[in-house]
């Protein structure tokens, strides 16, 4: 929670700052999708989302009985393995890019085809590792997994099937809905296989992590376009 609470309230106060009374388009997909889902039951305040994230997670480390204190090189050691992991993942993109060379030429960019290096684009990024991880990851892998344990599935089985059943709906969001992104199975696979891989950082490294590892990669190559 103390993690992830900077990057949330720059992305919140960045999008109600920069998008004044059209705060609304400058909000990313998750975002946008879960405010819909709430203003559905008659939740319209713009601060309810954003805090009722920052209370749920408060909420769930009251009930695991965990101390609350925590030395802040803690911190500091997440930022850096955060980066790490968007690093290796980097790696990965280039890996399966050179592997789809011969079979998608499109040449179709992931997260570089965005906007250019802006505020905007900056603060797109910032909601997008919070509001995507807890949609995909901190609110879709539990409840794949408790429903597949209530039917009697193994564990083992149960944890890869709500990990890559989670990595292909994020997959497909990003090719939903007006403007969605043009299809190309690069950016498919790439973006199931990326689902699988903040999955399991979000599985064995937890929430934190995985967004500051989701944050830390739309930086560096949908901001400052870094490749290998």
């Amino acid at each position: 929670m103390v993690f992830i609470a900077p990057l949330l309230i720059a992305y919140e106060f960045g999008v109600a700052w920069l998008g004044g009374s059209s705060a609304s388009a400058l909000r990313t997909g998750a975002d946008a999708w879960l405010r819909r889902g709430l203003a559905a039951v008659g939740m319209t305040d713009h601060w309810l989302l954003p805090l009722g994230l920052l209370i749920g997670l408060a909420a769930w480390h009251l009930f695991t009985v965990r101390d609350w204190r925590f030395p802040t090189s803690a911190l500091l050691g997440m930022a850096a393995e955060s980066l790490m992991l968007a690093v290796a993942l980097v790696g990965l993109s280039r890996v399966l890019d050179l592997g789809f060379a011969a079979l998608d030429r499109s040449n179709t960019p992931i997260l570089a085809a965005g906007p250019a290096p802006s505020a905007a684009a900056f603060v797109g990024f910032l909601g997008a590792g919070v509001y995507e991880e807890a949609l995909f990851r901190l609110a879709l892998i539990p409840a794949l997994f408790g429903a597949l344990r209530v039917v009697k599935t193994p564990q083992v089985l149960a944890s890869a099937a709500a990990v890559t059943f989670s990595a292909l709906l994020f997959s497909l969001a990003h090719h939903a809905g007006t403007p969605g992104e043009a299809f190309t199975w690069f950016a498919f696979i790439f973006r199931w296989l990326a689902g699988v891989y903040f999955a399991w950082v979000f599985v064995v490294r937890g929430f934190g992590v995985a967004v500051g590892t989701h944050t830390a990669y739309d930086i560096l190559v949908g901001w400052l376009g870094w490749h290998f």
